[in-house]
């Protein structure tokens, strides 16, 4: 519905190209304008790192820390465990046919937790109440803002290093300020998070490897 022109971009979690018109009038040129750009489609689909299925036995970032899942025989909670080797292993019980949902859910909750507690902070320091905080499975954007106040999170982030969710933070409690992204915005950002462009590098750096990231 935002759309005002023709366009195709690539959806990294879906793993496909999305051609986009303003009307339905325009569908079939949308069409024909990701015909024309079968290569470039291509392309940017075959650099797309590997999917990292959730799976017994698969090695996922947690907080920007490798660590190793595997299936638990008891319990009714994920768990972590540090004392097997070098690498942390976070333990899921259950059937073993819900072992992905079982995963997803952890991830999402720990979202929630993190993401709850910086934008608590980035909030106090701009003098700004958000109205809620939500933690959705988002493809384009790491986080939005609405003209309510309502806050709205990739659960992935929580695969990042703890800096790179924090500016995502900083930033959309910054548009409870400005809803933009002009001079005054950035001034709003850096007030809640000095040091916040090595993470916005990151992100843009290494951002992409996170849609692989669940299986979708």
């Amino acid at each position: 519905k935002r759309a005002t022109r023709v366009s195709v971009r690539i959806d990294p979690t879906a793993r496909e190209a999305v051609a986009t018109a303003p009307a339905p009038r325009h569908a079939l040129d949308a069409i024909s304008f990701a015909s024309e750009r079968v290569e470039w489609i291509a392309e940017r689909l075959g650099a797309l790192p590997p999917p990292v299925i959730f799976k017994p036995g698969v090695y996922v970032p947690l907080r920007g820390a490798i660590h190793r899942l595997r299936h638990a025989e008891a319990g009714r909670t994920v768990r972590l465990d540090k004392t097997s080797g070098p690498t942390p292993i976070l333990l899921v019980p259950g059937p073993k046919e819900s072992f992905r949902d079982k995963t997803r859910a952890f991830f999402r909750a720990a979202a929630r937790t993190d993401f709850a507690e910086r934008v608590e902070v980035h909030a106090r320091t701009l003098k700004v109440t958000p109205r809620s905080i939500s933690i959705k499975d988002m493809r384009s954007r790491w986080g939005s803002c609405s003209s309510d106040g309502r806050l709205n999170f990739s659960w992935r982030l929580v695969c990042a290093p703890p800096f790179a969710l924090d500016y995502v933070a900083a930033h959309e409690v910054a548009h409870l300020k400005e809803m933009n992204h002009s001079t005054r915005f950035w001034k709003q950002v850096e007030r809640a998070m000095p040091d916040w462009e090595p993470a916005r590098e990151w992100l843009q750096e290494r951002g992409s490897a996170l849609h692989a990231i669940g299986d979708t």
